[in-house]
């Protein structure tokens, strides 16, 4: 007598969700930053005096990277990881992600227009809002479906309580 052999099929619907994004987020989004940073280099653009376009620029580039900075810290000392396409265990609603859902998203925002503003560059700041719509209509809404299904009742509660951006 043989011992039972375990079901190993599953139906699509039993599948547990994924994220299967191309590269990850953060080269998404960072693209268009970069064409327009190689642009850059061959089109000077200033737009603004040097002094105005660095005075506003490095408080937003600092800020940028700040918070993204404070972002991984959180999530790392929560016992998540950083990678999005990552599964996760908990919502994290401590440090940055108690005002913002994806403050890691907006460190990357204000950086690139931070980066954008010091080079005073036209095309570096052209694409923060391509950059910017790639996340926010497609990354955003796959990691919230997917989270919505993981963590259900925990995520919507947190959905409910704290903004998608700021």
């Amino acid at each position: 007598m043989s011992p039972e052999m375990p079901d190993t099929t599953r139906k699509p619907e039993d599948e547990p969700p994924t994220l299967n994004f191309p590269t990850y987020p953060f080269v998404l989004f960072g693209t268009p930053v970069l064409i327009g940073l190689a642009i850059h280099f061959f089109w000077d653009s200033p737009f603004l005096p040097t002094g105005l376009a660095i005075g506003l620029g490095a408080p937003l580039l600092a800020a940028g990277v700040l918070l993204g900075l404070w972002s991984i810290w959180t999530m790392v000392s929560q016992g998540e990881h950083p990678e999005p396409g990552r599964g996760t265990k908990t919502i994290i609603s401590n440090g940055p992600f108690r005002f913002s859902r994806n403050p890691s998203y907006v460190a990357l925002v204000l950086s690139a227009t931070g980066l954008g503003l010091v080079l005073n560059s036209v095309p570096v700041l052209a694409g923060v809002p391509l950059g910017f719509i790639v996340l926010a209509y497609w990354i955003v809404p796959a990691e919230e479906r997917y989270l919505a299904a993981v963590l259900k009742d925990h995520y919507m509660a947190y959905l409910a309580r704290v903004r998608r951006w700021l």
